[in-house]
């Protein structure tokens, strides 16, 4: 048999998202983040912002929220990377309980502002479980409303909240639609992670 060297190029250490499509991003202001969670995960989507080629004609539009026990839209969808920018600077840490159910229910009427000729991918970052039983029943109703209107995908920053636990949740395949972090105040250093994740198309700074 023959044996061959295949991609033996070094990764690039830094790519832009060029991909077409309309991202929805909810982040996790909730107690358990903790001051440098948080921090650390409002640095990482800002860093991600400036990784995405924004343009409603040809690229990317994106939408933020935050959600705790109250969910809260920081911009609709948009290409304007100044307010998007902006937006996520300036937003407080709630530190109250972790209401993805709300949230989930929350980027499904974000998507109304979107293009109906792009794809809409949601993405929810959180390092929390729903408090309560049936706050996890919420939790499975909200996100298979949204699978029905968009891609779903999750990123966890926690080992108490394994892949397996918020599977049932997103899109299919599951094993492309969830990303493991280990902790919130890894995130800044999973950018480019999270930006390959969750984007189809991609290229060299």
């Amino acid at each position: 048999y023959e044996r061959r060297v295949c991609n033996a190029q070094p990764c690039p250490l830094d790519v832009m998202c060029v991909a077409r499509m309309d991202l929805v991003v909810g982040i996790d202001a909730s107690g358990s983040m903790g001051a440098s969670g948080w921090k650390a995960q409002r640095t990482a989507l800002l860093g991600l912002i400036n990784r995405l080629q924004f343009s409603k004609k040809s690229g990317l539009q994106l939408g933020v929220l935050k959600f705790s026990y109250k969910v809260s839209v920081l911009q609709q969808l948009t290409d304007d990377k100044k307010k998007l920018v902006a937006a996520v600077t300036k937003t407080k840490f709630d530190r109250w309980t972790t209401n993805i159910g709300g949230a989930f229910r929350s980027m499904k009427g974000m998507l109304q502002f979107g293009r109906r000729d792009a794809p809409s991918v949601c993405m929810l970052w959180t390092d929390g479980r729903p408090s309560r039983p049936s706050s996890k029943y919420d939790a499975a109703l909200g996100a298979k409303d949204l699978r029905s209107s968009c891609r779903v995908m999750v990123v966890t920053m926690r080992p108490a909240v394994p892949k397996a636990y918020v599977a049932p949740w997103v899109s299919h395949p599951q094993s492309q639609n969830v990303l493991v972090v280990q902790h919130p105040n890894l995130m800044v250093s999973k950018v480019m992670d999270v930006n390959t994740f969750v984007c189809g198309k991609v290229q060299r700074f």
